[in-house]
């Protein structure tokens, strides 16, 4: 079976968007799923093209997409995109792609990526660089799920020299992007200098790491089947927690791998060796009085009532206070929402839409001020109860984490405390 019918062969799917650069293998995707196109009628096909700006040449390469586009008839959106460097260009580039790619994806559609087998061996060494385990080593697979959206690579199988020759056959022109030559970024290093000798030692090198990525990822998916009873009995899946209930009477292998299987879960960036056993010691087995947190990443793993929580790393509050005035919109800060009085002749409403969904709290009619507020600390009495309890004590109450508690708008008149919308009302 030749290059293209067993391209084809691989189209399962009816609308896909195309990851296009416009260099040599996005060129033969480009192609390739064109000449599909022609064979099932009923393929529906958009392509991006990603304007990161680094490069002097950036608008001419989207001049020469946009040609190529047109002369096969796919639509192409062009998108310009800043880099944020502080973890590196590579790494930055990758998320502000991906990022700008999942903006324009339809919700059916398949993104299709040009990577090949060099590709693979490419992404497997790195792996391997960064101490990763099984499931980093594991590498690409034909499908996956990156960023929230299906990834389809229909060309790893085949090598670099077989695109080119394919992309000569065709008269296709594509870009060389003179930055590929550089051999500061990790993978130009061993695309350029490693894995040439390595090939030239071993013939059949790149078919041998992918064999061994496979191995790998076979393994990983072994390794969660046997798990999948006890991960699923820990891991809530509408409030994305982990339960710690049953944590200890796990063997220190184990424990590590529910973890990893909960952030993968969650799509968060996989913690090293050394990080789990942080994750551990000092959050899982902090003392049970403690409110200990983690930060990985741009997340922080919390515990709170033996469970664990992944939440955004947020920006202290406290000090915020603002009047409302009925019927006009108060945006809160830190993404927390926007919070709004409605206003009729028997009472008020707050509506709260935020981070929480939609919550409401009624309230009396009043001539005073109306604040919003988020730290409050003392005794209350709530409404239709005869004592008063400390603000703590109702909070835990309701099962509401430390850390939420700073974070739910709280309605004054003046100086007195009406309630907390959508969880409580003060009498």
């Amino acid at each position: 079976m030749n290059l293209v019918n067993q391209f084809q062969s691989q189209l399962t799917h009816q609308h896909y968007l195309i990851a296009f650069s416009g260099g040599l293998d996005s060129t033969a995707l480009l192609s390739l799923m064109v000449k599909a196109r022609e064979n099932q009628p009923h393929l529906q096909l958009r392509a991006v093209h990603i304007h990161h700006g680094l490069n002097p040449n950036a608008d001419q390469w989207a001049t020469h997409c946009k040609q190529i586009c047109q002369q096969f008839h796919i639509p192409l959106i062009i998108k310009k995109i800043n880099v944020n460097p502080d973890n590196g260009i590579e790494q930055g580039a990758r998320e502000a792609r991906y990022q700008a790619i999942a903006a324009i994806r339809l919700s059916n559609e398949i993104v299709v990526t040009a990577h090949h087998l060099q590709d693979q061996s490419e992404t497997f060494l790195l792996a391997l660089k960064r101490g990763s385990g099984l499931q980093g080593l594991g590498a690409m697979q034909s499908y996956s799920e990156l960023y929230g959206m299906p990834i389809f690579r229909p060309l790893l199988p085949w090598q670099r020299s077989q695109l080119e020759q394919y992309v000569n056959s065709e008269k296709l022109a594509w870009i060389e992007d003179d930055s590929n030559a550089d051999n500061h970024y990790e993978r130009n290093f061993l695309r350029n200098q490693i894995l040439p000798k390595l090939r030239q030692r071993w013939q059949h090198f790149d078919q041998m790491v992918a064999r061994s990525a496979q191995h790998c990822y076979q393994q990983q998916q072994l390794i969660n089947q046997l798990l999948a009873d006890d991960f699923q009995q820990n891991f809530d899946k509408n409030h994305r927690t982990f339960s710690l209930e049953r944590f200890i009477q796990y063997n220190e292998l184990k424990q590590k791998a529910l973890l990893r299987m909960w952030l993968t879960e969650l799509k968060q960036q996989m913690p090293s060796i050394v990080q789990l056993e942080q994750i551990i010691q000092d959050v899982i087995l902090a003392r049970a009085d403690a409110n200990p947190q983690y930060h990985l990443a741009d997340k922080v793993i919390r515990r709170y009532q033996q469970k664990l929580y992944l939440t955004a790393d947020f920006n202290n509050v406290n000090d915020f206070t603002a009047i409302l005035t009925p019927e006009q919109e108060c945006i809160l800060p830190d993404n927390i929402g926007v919070l709004t009085i409605q206003k009729n002749t028997q009472h008020y409403t707050a509506v709260w839409q935020g981070e929480q969904g939609l919550r409401q709290l009624s309230l009396p009619p009043t001539a005073q001020n109306i604040w919003v507020k988020f730290a409050y600390s003392g005794a209350i009495q709530l409404k239709g109860q005869k004592i008063k309890r400390d603000i703590k004590k109702i909070w835990q109450q309701l099962n509401v984490p430390v850390w939420q508690r700073q974070r739910i708008p709280l309605i004054f008149y003046d100086n007195k405390l009406q309630g907390a919308v959508g969880f409580f009302t003060a009498d």
